[in-house]
């Protein structure tokens, strides 16, 4: 059996996104009840998980998760706490030298403490959205009083300033609501 091998090793670099991911999945079951998963990632670079490859680092992740899934009526509020986060820090400053003398050093030199907590709180209202009849949609021309052709010829303008009761497409009042109609 002959032959030879060579060990050969490479180095693969893939890129991964990290931070916070928020995906909500919501079904609406019957009237006006809607159950919603909602799943919250949060990754992180953590140089304690990194290790050296020749010349190269590769940085390690820690990644936390949640996940929940509940039922809730249009309208109602889900609020998910947790994936807490604490670092703790010690930081040694002061003159160099004069720092590492026995007795006197401790003169010259601070140690600071640091403590960082973080949480992350999610609040989640959904609603059900329902369709407009054609009636309760305004349309972007309502109201619109067209310029005569003088005023757009010399003044540039598109529409009148004011609308005359001539017009009575220029009277109507905005019918509809602005935005979605909560039940």
């Amino acid at each position: 059996i002959g032959g030879t091998t060579t060990n050969v090793c490479t180095v693969g670099i893939d890129f991964k996104q990290y931070g916070v991911t928020l995906n909500f999945t919501p079904v609406v079951l019957a009237e006006g009840r809607i159950l919603l998963r909602v799943a919250t990632e949060v990754t992180e670079i953590d140089p304690d998980r990194s290790f050296n490859f020749v010349t190269v680092t590769v940085n390690g992740f820690r990644t936390r998760k949640n996940e929940t899934t509940v039922e809730l009526p249009s309208g109602g509020s889900i609020v998910s706490a947790g994936l807490l986060q604490t670092n703790k820090r010690q930081v040694i400053a002061g003159l160099p030298g004069l720092m590492n003398l026995p007795i006197l050093g401790a003169l010259f030199r601070s140690r600071d403490y640091q403590r960082d907590e973080t949480e992350l709180m999610i609040v989640v209202t959904p609603y059900i959205a329902r369709t407009l009849a054609p009636g309760e949609v305004a349309r972007p021309d309502d109201g619109l009083a067209d310029a005569s052709d003088p005023q757009g010829w010399f003044l540039g303008r598109v529409n009148r300033l004011y609308s005359t009761t001539s017009n009575p497409q220029a009277l109507q009042n905005y019918k509809g609501k602005v935005g979605f109609i909560n039940d």
